[in-house]
């Protein structure tokens, strides 16, 4: 049987060879920054879908705040759209949602005068819908005039008419 190496102690660095110089550890986090720096802004929502769904989800939170409002007070609350200001304004609160000039926003014909939740659970209706001109992609913020359900449909548009 041949004879075994005898066992060695594990080997212990001490002193100056062991580990990483602080130097060392600064070049890899300052090259990890840089790295990182460069490709953030590439990933960016801004011009993807991304920014498009993120919008109508502020839009969707400011309807249903909205339609909880005028069912906890009692009394009807109107969220305005003004394509104007491209702003979508609470009914019930100070809130906004603006709209960015980038997105293309059209509305039914019934929401011109803005979306009108009732205390008894039901609201005047309609869509709104955003696009990404050049880029693709339509996202229609829909209220269900019976329940006054405020839902995201990715689909496309359903409605007939509407305005800019």
């Amino acid at each position: 049987m041949p004879a075994l190496p005898p066992r060695s102690r594990p080997h212990r660095h001490t002193g100056a060879q062991a580990g990483f110089t602080l130097l060392e550890l600064s070049l890899a986090l300052a090259l990890i920054g840089l790295v990182a720096a460069l490709a953030l802004p590439r990933a960016s929502p801004r011009d993807s879908g991304t920014s498009l769904r993120i919008k109508a989800y502020e839009m969707i939170a400011l309807l249903r705040a909205d339609r909880d409002a005028a069912r906890a007070r009692g009394v009807p609350v109107v969220a305005r759209i003004d394509l104007v200001a491209r702003a979508l304004r609470s009914g019930a609160s100070d809130r906004a949602v603006a709209l960015p000039p980038r997105l293309a926003v059209r509305v039914s014909e019934g929401l011109a005068a803005g979306v009108r939740f009732a205390p008894d659970g039901t609201a005047s209706g309609g869509e709104i819908f955003l696009a990404r001109p050049g880029l693709g992609g339509l996202l229609a913020v829909r209220i269900d005039p019976l329940t006054a359900t405020v839902d995201l449909d990715e689909g496309g548009m359903r409605g007939s008419g509407g305005r800019t």
